[in-house]
């Protein structure tokens, strides 16, 4: 389930906040002293007491068939007293603590660690995965869960061994002398997760006689309490998630970047989203990282009250006010303070990029940190810039650019990839959404989501919907790439002449008439009328035998953003959910799908 709208009134000091039609990730953000987690204490006291509220309703929204059969419908509205009451039974009831669905988790600002006592292990040790849990556990203090957190990692641990062995027993009193050795190590998760965290240190097997995580660093081994406090507090957090395993969950987050660094806080929320299925994420915060790179989802600014009819709720995106609103909010990149190499990304939808570029690389490259620059001709004026700032160590710290390939068209002559550039890239497709057109992988994503029947698990049709969508932008795909060569043929007019000093007035006028007419013929041929007919016709025929070809050539050539932005509309998903089950779906099965943009940020990190 996930909350779908959100009405408070008169919840001091917010006097009205009203919002809807939120996604899977919702940001609340706004300046000091507005009500912003006054009013997340009230969202969290509503659904802890759930009935109908003058001063708060929310509308809940099923995620999964089970959350729809058992409530007779789609949402749950709690401004009915029926419905906020089938609600509560929803949510109010224990569960097995590796088996949380349809329930609400928070994490408060207070995160601060303890010390933890040993666990003491007995003869009776049960499996704590299915331990029944309090349906409210997960609203204390994350500092009060962490002794258990821990606790329970060595408790799973140590209650495999012990099945183990009964096991062995059981197969020698049966006269057996083998046994088969094939289990999971219930540290997995954890370890993956580690590493997607704080790469390149590694989770190492620990050892229940001392009850001691340990990490590897630079080949030597530590206790896990040597890590930063910011490391420690992320890994606790990660932790308590991965033991409940959420599922269609609500998950409440008071200032998730506190104590943390920008890409810690960053890759902490991108941890979290890789575990369970369906959960939707309420982030309160400041941070103008977090709020940049969910302007795909649901972002709302909280403003300060003006009277008792104003919505103080002003819904973020990138295509009204966002600018403004950033500014409001004190966004500040900071660039240069955030790592040693900085990986410059383009788009005007910058945090999806970054968003999909983090899911895609994950842990690989930790020591390239994503920075969105705004939209595609920012990219091209920065760009001139090579010789200034891509060539050059500034402060100690590198910059390195990843463009799509529409700043500059599919001719070789132009492509600074052939000119050798190791920190300025394109991609080898017209736009990063390019490489979410794979009809095969679309149909999985689908598979546990349509009835039977659905063009959406048919990737022959799928495949046929997203041709009959690119062969409508064939002449506008066409016409990108003839004005696009055009402009870089011709370039900018230049009529400035070397050795100018000491010239008379006569032989300057002769030199500077004599570049012009040189430069007005060079931008004359770059327009010359057969030249652009015959690259017309020849872009056009090339787009047009792809598609009726049926080969893949369109795939990489027509602008891809939107092909899958009207895929995807025809779906009936969100932009953000679409290409993180995507993305989920290419990693399970194990594709190559975005294996050539691995391979940029593999030289990126190399260089």
């Amino acid at each position: 389930m996930r909350i779908k709208s959100i009405k408070a009134t008169n919840v001091a000091p917010v006097k009205l906040f009203q919002v809807d039609d939120l996604s899977d990730v919702v940001v609340i953000a706004g300046p000091n002293g507005v009500g912003k987690s006054r009013l997340i204490q009230g969202l969290l006291a509503h659904i802890q007491n759930l009935k109908a509220s003058p001063n708060m309703q929310i509308i809940v929204e099923a995620t999964s068939t089970e959350e729809s059969e058992l409530w007779g419908g789609s949402t749950l509205d709690t401004s009915d007293p029926a419905q906020a009451d089938i609600l509560k039974h929803t949510i109010q009831r224990n569960q097995h603590r590796r088996n949380w669905k349809s329930g609400v988790m928070f994490f408060e600002s207070d995160r601060s660690l303890q010390q933890i006592k040993p666990y003491a292990f007995t003869w009776d040790l049960a499996d704590p995965a299915f331990e029944s849990i309090a349906w409210n556990s997960t609203f204390g203090g994350i500092k009060s869960r962490y002794e258990d957190t821990i606790h329970s990692i060595f408790r799973l641990i140590e209650h495999q061994k012990r099945s183990i062995a009964n096991r062995a027993v059981e197969l020698r009193k049966e006269g057996k002398t083998m046994m088969n050795l094939e289990f999971d190590d219930p540290l997995e998760p954890f370890k993956q997760a580690f590493s997607q965290l704080l790469s390149p240190k590694v989770l190492l097997n620990p050892s229940t006689q001392n009850q001691q995580l340990q990490y590897e660093s630079e080949g030597k081994a530590h206790n896990i309490n040597s890590l930063s406090s910011g490391e420690r507090e992320v890994v606790n957090i990660v932790f308590d998630f991965i033991l409940r395993k959420p599922d269609n969950c609500i998950v409440i987050f008071d200032e998730p970047e506190l104590h943390l660094h920008p890409e810690l806080s960053y890759k902490l929320i991108q941890t979290l989203k890789s575990v369970g299925q369906n959960n939707q994420f309420v982030l309160c915060t400041h941070s103008p990282d977090l709020i940049s790179s969910s302007l795909n989802n649901s972002v709302v600014f909280l403003a300060p009250s003006k009277d008792d009819d104003f919505n103080q709720a002003i819904p973020v995106t990138e295509d009204d006010e966002t600018n403004q609103a950033l500014r409001l909010l004190g966004h500040s990149i900071g660039i240069v303070a955030l790592g040693r190499k900085l990986v410059l990304i383009e788009g005007r939808e910058s945090s999806l990029d970054k968003q999909v570029y983090g899911a895609i690389i994950k842990s690989k490259f930790p020591g390239l940190v994503l920075v969105p620059t705004g939209g595609k001709d920012e990219i091209r004026s920065f760009s001139t810039l090579f010789e200034a700032v891509l060539s050059k160590t500034i402060w100690g710290v590198e910059f390195f650019m990843l463009t799509d390939r529409d700043t500059i068209p599919p001719f070789p002559e132009l492509d600074p990839i052939e000119r050798g550039s190791p920190r300025l890239k394109l991609l080898k497709k017209y736009h990063l959404e390019n490489y979410f057109l794979d009809e095969t992988v679309w149909s999985r994503v689908f598979a546990d989501m349509e009835p039977a029947g659905s063009w959406l698990m048919d990737p022959v049709r799928i495949r046929e919907q997203m041709k009959e969508i690119a062969r409508d932008s064939i002449a506008y795909a066409t016409s990108l790439t003839v004005s696009e060569l055009v402009r870089t043929r011709a370039g900018n007019v230049d009529i400035m002449i070397k050795g100018a000093q000491r010239m008379t007035l006569l032989e300057l006028q002769n030199q500077l008439v004599a570049k012009a007419v040189s430069e007005g013929e060079r931008v004359r041929m770059a327009m010359e009328e057969s030249q652009l007919r015959r690259h017309v016709k020849e872009s056009f025929e090339k787009l047009s035998a792809s598609i009726d070809g049926d080969t893949d050539e369109w795939k990489d050539l027509i602008p891809g953003r939107p092909i899958m932005n009207q895929f995807i509309a025809k779906s009936k998903l969100q932009k953000g959910r679409a290409r993180q089950l995507y993305i989920k779906e290419v990693e399970k099965a194990g594709l190559d799908t975005f294996n050539d943009i691995i391979e940029i940020f593999d030289i990126f990190s190399r260089a």
